[in-house]
């Protein structure tokens, strides 16, 4: 057991794929993308450190309509049965869902929302886009693209900025990346057990407690905020299950777990988690950085007092400039003109007298 690695405890643990039970889109199921003309998967599993997650529609080709035209109904189903013993003691019971860009991954973002079995839950979502301005003006840097966690975002920064620590002390990361090829001038490796249980924990814990630090004056990671960046806001509402409603499921509950003992509608009121996600609407919210005074208004203002107190302009200030360069020119000029006179000389009666410059 010293050899297997913490990555390959998380990906056997958790929720098993059958658990996610229905993707319905309009009158489709997305669990068949030959339906959709979709190219596989529409989920796939990601570990991380909180657990093996659901990733739902990875490749971002699940697209529809504003309301209900474009509802996407997804169906859990979860046991605290099948939760281990640490799980068990945890307050809260189902699952963590976080929305979230298809370029990004949920394991960089630190906040969720938690869903309980045996409800509805209806969430509406809004899109926002965020525009910074790069220096000098604004904080953001353009050459930051993408990372081991895709598209460049703080957290994500944050997220390799905690895999380096543990690295660069351990010599291996708790999970490796899901795009380690985005940095290839470092070869990533999940700790084994030992490892973790030696060194990788104990660095981890070292790096949350200074990065949690608020009384350091420099961050410990230096992550300036993307110049582009996508987020999406949610409002949700819930339900308990309706009772009709479960007894209509056991037969797709009987179809995707066959070996499952559930088999009554009591088992879905007990167990199945319903999630419909819809777009509110199809605008685009967007908040743009801008520069407010630049140097165009400075010079501006400038010209402006300039020409309040003296009368003058931007010309005028152009020409005395133009001036002052034409007489020091001249005066340089006539400067080598008399030095190089006065070197020829001549003796008249015992005294130096200066000869005219030919």
């Amino acid at each position: 057991w010293r050899n297997l690695t913490l990555e390959t405890i998380i990906k056997e643990g958790g929720p098993a794929n059958q658990t996610f039970v229905q993707c319905e889109q309009g009158t489709y199921y997305c669990h068949d993308p030959k339906v959709l003309g979709l190219k596989p998967p529409v989920f796939e599993r990601e570990a991380s450190l909180s657990g093996n997650c659901f990733r739902i529609n990875p490749n971002g080709q699940l697209r529809g309509k504003g309301g209900d035209y474009g509802q996407l109904r997804l169906a859990f189903f979860a046991d605290l049965m099948d939760y281990s013993p640490i799980a068990k003691k945890k307050a809260q019971y189902g699952y963590t869902v976080v929305f979230h860009d298809h370029e990004t991954y949920s394991s960089t973002i630190p906040s969720g929302f938690f869903m309980s079995p045996g409800s509805i839950y209806k969430v509406d979502l809004s899109m926002l886009r965020e525009m910074r301005e790069p220096p000098p003006a604004g904080s953001c840097d353009k050459s930051l693209v993408n990372t081991t966690y895709g598209r460049y975002e703080e957290n994500s920064c944050i997220a390799e900025c905690r895999d380096s620590a543990v690295l660069r002390v351990c010599g291996c990361v708790p999970i490796v990346p899901p795009l380690p090829l985005n940095n290839p001038a470092v070869e990533y490796r999940s700790c084994t057990l030992e490892e973790w249980a030696k060194c990788g924990i104990k660095q981890y814990k070292k790096w949350v407690r200074m990065y949690s630090d608020v009384s350091l004056e420099k961050p410990l990671c230096n992550c300036p905020p993307p110049c582009k960046e996508t987020q999406y806001a949610a409002q949700l509402s819930s339900s308990t299950l309706n009772p009709f409603y479960a007894e209509s499921r056991v037969p797709l509950l009987k179809y995707v777990m066959p070996n499952s003992s559930y088999n009554t509608s009591a088992d879905v009121m007990e167990n199945l988690l319903v999630i419909e996600v819809q777009f509110s609407s199809m605008q685009v919210s967007e908040i743009r950085e801008i520069v407010t005074y630049g140097w165009g208004n400075f010079l501006g203002d400038v010209g402006g007092v300039l020409g309040l107190f003296l009368g003058a302009s931007a010309f005028t200030i152009i020409e005395f400039g133009q001036f002052f360069m034409f007489a020091f020119t001249k005066w340089c000029f006539n400067f080598k003109e008399t030095k190089k006179g006065k070197r020829k000389l001549h003796i008249d009666g015992g005294q130096p007298k200066m000869a005219q410059a030919v």
